[in-house]
C-alpha cells in the first residue's frame, strides 16, 4: 500500500492562488473568487475530490474553448415561487449559486421554492449550495445531471444514468446544520480516484468492467453499480429527471461526452411552517439524543450527516489542510502553465 503522503497549506493562501489561477484563464474577478470560495470550502470539510483538485481539469477545459469563462448567465423563465437559469456554457459553480440565493429569496416570500440551471458545468459538491439555505434559516436541497451515464440499473451492463450526487441541508440551533452529501452511485468518482491516490483498495461491488463483470481496478472499471441496488438507481434517475428534462436538459443516456450539466434547487422556509425557535430547539435535542445513543463495541459513537466533516473544518480552519502531494502537483502543473507561482515548498521526501 502507497505511503499517505500529505502537506498541509494554510486555506487563506490555497484560496488566494485559487482565485489567482482562474482569473489568468479568463475568469472574471467576481467568479473567480467565488470559484476559490467554494472549493477551498470543499476542501476544508475534508471532500477534496470536490474541492481544488477539480481546478485544473476546469481551467483546462476553459483554454481548450470547452467552457466559457465569461459566460452572460441569464434567466429564461421565472415566477414567484420558481427559476430557470441559462449558464451559457460557463463554469457550473456560479450559475448554481446564483439560483439558490433566487430560491432563498423567493422562500422569503412564498414558503417554497425551485430553481433550476442549464447549460452550465460542473457544481462541485452538491452541499456547497444547500448549506446557503441553511445558513439563511431554511431547508436546502440541491442536486444535478452530472453528464453522460456511467451508472447502470441493477442487472443491467449498459450505464443509464449519471453518478447524480444530491444533498440537504438542514438548519439547527446551537448545533451545526445537519448536512446530507451523496452520490447515487456505489460511490463518487471522486472518492475512487482518491482511494487510488492513496493506494487504498476499491470495494468489489462498486465497479464493472466493459463486460459487466466486478473489477477492483479502476482503470479496468468504467461503470459504477448503484448504491443499495434499486435504491441508488431509483434516486439517481430521479435526480437526473429534475436537473434535466425539467429544467430543459437531456437524460443522461441520452447525453454524448462533452454536454453540459443541468442543476435543481428548492428552498423550505422554516418559518413558514412552524415557529423556528422551536423547531431549532427540537431539532438540537434530537441532535443529542442521536449522539449520546448506545454504540457497537467498535464504536466511539454515532454520527449526523455531515457531522464528521464539520469537524475537519474547525480543525484545518485553524491548523491548515493536508493535501495529498498528487492534489498539489496537479495543482502546480495547471499554474505553471498559467505562468502563477506556487505558495507552497515541497517536501523532497514526498515528491
Amino acid at each position: 500500500m502507497k505511503t499517505v503522503q500529505d502537506i498541509t497549506v494554510q486555506s487563506d493562501q490555497l484560496h488566494k492562488f485559487a482565485e489567482r489561477l482562474y482569473q489568468k484563464a479568463g475568469v472574471g474577478t467576481e467568479h473567480a473568487k467565488l470559484m476559490a470560495d467554494l472549493q477551498v470550502e470543499t476542501d476544508l470539510r475534508n471532500v477534496h475530490s470536490h474541492g481544488t483538485r477539480m481546478l485544473p481539469g476546469y481551467i483546462r477545459s476553459i483554454l481548450k474553448k470547452e467552457i466559457n469563462p465569461t459566460p452572460q448567465i441569464h434567466v429564461v423563465q421565472e415566477g414567484a415561487a420558481f427559476a430557470v437559469i441559462d449558464g451559457d456554457n460557463g463554469l457550473g459553480h456560479p450559475p448554481s449559486a446564483l439560483a439558490m440565493k433566487m430560491a432563498i429569496e423567493k422562500a422569503q416570500s412564498v414558503g417554497v421554492a425551485a430553481t433550476g440551471v442549464r447549460n452550465a458545468g460542473h457544481f462541485g459538491a452538491a452541499a456547497c449550495y444547500s448549506m446557503m439555505a441553511a445558513e439563511a434559516n431554511m431547508i436546502g436541497f440541491s442536486t444535478t445531471n452530472t453528464g453522460k451515464a456511467t451508472v447502470v440499473a441493477p442487472g443491467g451492463i449498459t450505464p443509464v444514468t449519471a453518478n447524480n450526487a444530491l444533498s440537504y441541508a438542514l438548519p439547527t440551533g446551537k448545533e451545526q446544520p445537519i448536512v446530507l452529501d451523496m452520490a447515487c452511485g456505489a460511490s463518487s468518482w471522486g472518492k475512487i480516484s482518491t482511494l487510488k491516490m492513496y493506494g487504498k483498495p476499491i470495494p468489489e461491488d462498486w465497479l464493472l468492467n466493459t463486460e459487466g463483470k466486478p473489477t477492483v481496478d479502476s482503470s479496468q472499471g468504467p461503470v459504477l453499480m448503484p448504491a443499495a441496488g434499486p435504491r441508488g438507481y431509483g434516486l439517481a434517475l430521479t435526480m437526473g429527471i429534475l436537473a434535466g428534462p425539467l429544467v430543459g436538459g437531456l437524460m443522461a443516456c441520452n447525453k454524448n461526452h462533452g454536454e453540459p450539466s443541468e442543476h435543481f434547487f428548492w428552498v423550505v422556509n422554516v418559518s413558514s411552517f412552524t415557529d423556528f425557535e422551536e423547531y431549532i430547539a427540537e431539532i438540537d435535542q434530537g441532535i443529542k439524543t442521536i449522539q449520546a445513543s448506545k454504540t457497537m463495541e467498535d464504536a466511539d459513537q454515532v454520527y449526523l450527516p455531515g457531522e464528521l466533516e464539520w469537524r475537519k473544518h474547525e480543525a484545518w480552519i485553524a491548523n491548515g489542510i493536508p493535501l495529498h502531494v498528487d492534489h498539489l502537483k496537479g495543482l502546480a502543473g495547471i499554474a505553471e502553465e498559467l505562468g502563477v507561482d506556487i505558495f507552497w515548498e515541497w517536501d523532497a521526501t514526498k515528491s
